[in-house]
């Protein structure tokens, strides 16, 4: 099946075409687009843009739950939930993350992961599952955020080949490198493919390079329970952000929820790194993407050992001493980028897009609208708000609200 979306600005990675631009999407793939003079295609589904921007789908590499879900949660309808607000977000690939958790705990998450992977064809209106974001437990106690203390712990080998051989699915796994045994785990996570992330961590610059030769390839949340600049006595130690900031071609994940981060180290971030290395990500939670009010409760935790209070459009600990996560969806995350901090709109997409989707090695299969790719869109109203849906070319109905 043949479907035409007309009257749009089509966001392409470098630049906007339009605003009376055209795709055509057939068999779920782009099979052609340009601007004026449209294909005449007999029997073609059409979709009027009603001047909309057409962009691939976002791809959220972090992302912890939603709907008041959390993938730790370790059931279906848990995973399906959230899945269903960060489609409306505009997330068409997800990689559902775990928090620290027991052994147990991330075996049973694993395993219903693995269940819904298996049967992904037979699943309807939810983002495509690209694979597992593992975020813990093997982290800095100093750099814990609202990670459980209690289980927070170092990498133990027999443990983790036990997770490994759990699924094939993990693609990221975030760790604190400078721990006892971390930068084995990362030779032997880089050597299966899977992308070793440096997060929740207390390292000084110097052992975050020698991470990064080890085999780590990006940085998880940056400034985001990550080491900086500080004083050893008299003298200065840098940290997991200065050995970013150096590293010119070593990816870095941004919260661009415009809380997280404000817009002045957002702009700082992109100044340094620019478009082509930064992946805007969520680090949604619980009570993301819908309806909250000021002062509201909600849980980090499976148990519900561990509230978060919802101030500012951001979830936060009881003490207040740091974040707990996001409330956002992507699409939040790229108007942050482009009206608070002023970049360029194909830049924004890109990197909700285009990048993430190089990570997981996936660039020459979604994040952009180029002839081949999947028909995975977005039709974005002048204010950046999603409107539409598309996956394989096809609307999906949006059934939660985003934010």
């Amino acid at each position: 099946m043949e479907t035409l979306i007309s009257n749009v600005t089509l966001v392409l990675p470098e630049r906007l075409c339009g605003p009376e631009a055209w795709l055509m999407a057939k068999d779920g793939r782009i099979a052609g687009f340009g601007v004026g003079h449209q294909p005449d295609v007999p029997g073609a589904r059409r979709l009027d843009g009603c001047g909309a921007y057409l962009c691939p789908g976002f791809v959220d590499t972090h992302v912890h739950g939603g709907g008041g879900a959390d993938f730790r949660d370790g059931t279906e309808e848990a995973y399906l939930r959230a899945l269903h607000v960060h489609l409306a977000g505009g997330t068409t690939t997800i990689v559902p993350t775990l928090s620290s958790a027991t052994k147990e705990t991330m075996l049973q998450s694993i395993s219903v992961f693995n269940h819904l992977k298996g049967n992904e064809d037979a699943l309807s209106s939810i983002p495509r599952l690209a694979g597992l974001h593992l975020e813990g437990p093997y982290f800095s106690q100093q750099q814990r955020g609202a990670q459980d203390p209690e289980i927070i712990r170092d990498p133990d080998p027999a443990e983790y080949r036990e997770i490994l051989a759990a699924t094939p699915h993990i693609r990221i796994w975030s760790i604190a490198c400078e721990l006892p045994g971390a930068l084995e785990l990362g030779r032997e996570l880089a050597g299966r493919g899977i992308c070793a992330s440096i997060g929740h961590s207390n390292a000084t610059a110097e052992q975050a390079i020698a991470a990064v030769e080890a085999g780590y390839s990006s940085v998880t949340h940056l400034y985001s329970s990550c080491s900086y600049l500080h004083r050893n006595g008299p003298y200065r130690e840098g940290g997991v952000v200065e050995a970013a900031f150096l590293l010119r071609d070593l990816d870095v994940e941004v919260i661009a929820d415009g809380v997280h981060l404000p817009p002045l180290f957002l702009r700082l971030i992109y100044g340094i790194k620019g478009a082509e290395h930064i992946t805007l990500v969520t680090d949604c939670i619980r009570p993301g993407g819908v309806p909250c009010h000021e002062g509201d409760m909600s849980y980090d935790d499976v148990g519900k050992k561990h509230p978060v209070y919802l101030e500012n459009d951001v979830a936060v600990v009881p003490d207040r001493s740091s974040f707990a996560g996001s409330i956002a969806t992507t699409s939040r995350l790229v108007r942050t980028m482009v009206q608070k901090c002023g970049v360029g709109l194909p830049e924004a997409v890109r990197m909700a897009s285009l990048n993430p989707a190089r990570r997981l090695g996936l660039g020459g299969e979604i994040g952009s609208i180029a002839l081949g790719k999947r028909a995975d869109l977005l039709l974005l109203d002048r204010q950046l708000v999603v409107q539409r849906v598309l996956l394989s070319g096809d609307e999906v109905p949006l059934t939660m609200g985003q934010e």
